[in-house]
Formats: structure tokens, C-alpha cells, sequence
């Protein structure tokens, strides 16, 4: 049986509702093992919050439900980890601190953060502690040339939960094409014709 990836994954990732609904599939099915902390879930709310006006207590019950659906995957204590990271962008060190804390707590060789702000993180500085950043495009479609049977079963389980209104497979593919995952999104529409 294949381990599934590790993965940290940055509010940036989290913030478009399609993006995060496919994570928690994905993680869910078990095709990953997801990870967060408490100041990326701040970070993707407020965002929200503030670019659409959704109502705190909307996000405050998606926050809980990813929490509850990803049973180990808030990280806490990480913050010491962050001295790791000295030529990483100050606001992106918890994140790094916070794929060490998982590496750590998962035994994992290697723990990928999912961001689209990869120039935020310093590559070397995260290779020396067993960490890589990956574009969510491209480790998506390398989670399904990996494992296609998990990664494409979770897009469905994605799929047919949307049901105001319901989306068929292209639909949901051109909202992820939309959101940046493009490759992943013909691959998908492309496996499921």
C-alpha cells in the first residue's frame, strides 16, 4: 500500500472554496494526509470574509468541519521551528514551522507544502529539513499520474456533493481551471470523458 503524501497547505490554497472542497476529498479518501494550523484557518477566513462578506459564523462552521473531517490535521507548537527559516518570507515562516511540526509528528520522509506564493519559501532552507513547496496545479497532477484511482474518486465524491445547484464534471473542472488548476483540470475532464 502506497503512503500518501504529507502535505501542509497554505491559506492561499485554502481561500477558493472549489480548491479547499477538493483538498478535504482528497484528504478525506485518503489520498493525502492534509495538515494546518490555527493561523492559516485565521488567514484563509479573514480573507473571505473580507472579499466576499461571508458571515464569521459560515467560516467559523467550514473551519470546524475541515478540522473534524482531517482528524489529525491541525498542527500546534510549531511556532520554535520558525528560526529554520530565516531567508523565508516572514509572514510564510509559520507555514514552514508548521510542515516541520508535521514531518516531525508524521514521520514522513518528505512534507510538501501546497502554496501558489512559492517564491515566498526559500528552497534550500526547506530541503535541509525535509520539506519541499509545490504549485497545487502541479502536485495535483502528480498526485494523479500517482494514484488515480484515489485522486479521481475524490473529485467525484467533490462533484456529487454540490447540489446548489449541481455541477457536472466540466463545470467543476472550469471552477478549478478558474482557480488556477488548469493542467489538473483537462487531466480530470480528460480521465472521466
Amino acid at each position: 500500500m502506497t503512503v500518501p503524501p504529507v502535505v501542509v497547505l497554505d491559506a492561499c490554497v485554502i481561500y477558493p472554496a472549489a480548491q479547499r472542497d477538493l483538498f478535504m476529498w482528497l484528504a478525506a479518501g485518503g489520498a493525502i494526509r492534509a495538515h494546518w494550523t490555527n493561523e492559516i484557518h485565521d488567514e484563509w477566513m479573514r480573507n473571505v470574509e473580507h472579499d466576499y462578506g461571508v458571515d464569521r459564523s459560515v467560516l467559523d462552521r467550514v473551519r470546524k468541519l475541515m478540522d473534524r473531517a482531517a482528524s489529525d490535521a491541525l498542527i500546534g507548537r510549531y511556532r520554535q521551528h520558525e528560526r529554520l527559516f530565516p531567508k523565508t518570507d516572514a509572514k510564510d515562516r509559520h507555514v514552514a514551522a508548521a510542515a516541520v511540526a508535521a514531518r516531525n509528528h508524521s514521520g514522513a520522509d518528505i512534507v510538501t507544502i501546497i502554496t501558489w506564493n512559492l517564491k515566498h519559501f526559500d528552497r534550500k532552507e526547506l530541503a535541509k529539513v525535509g520539506i519541499v513547496a509545490e504549485n497545487p496545479d502541479v502536485f495535483l497532477c502528480r498526485l494523479l499520474a500517482d494514484s488515480p484511482e484515489s485522486a479521481v474518486m475524490a473529485f467525484i465524491r467533490m462533484r456529487d456533493n454540490l447540489r446548489n445547484p449541481p455541477k457536472s464534471t466540466r463545470q467543476c473542472a472550469d471552477t478549478l481551471a478558474a482557480q488556477g488548476l488548469k493542467k489538473f483540470a483537462g487531466l480530470i475532464v480528460a480521465r472521466l470523458a
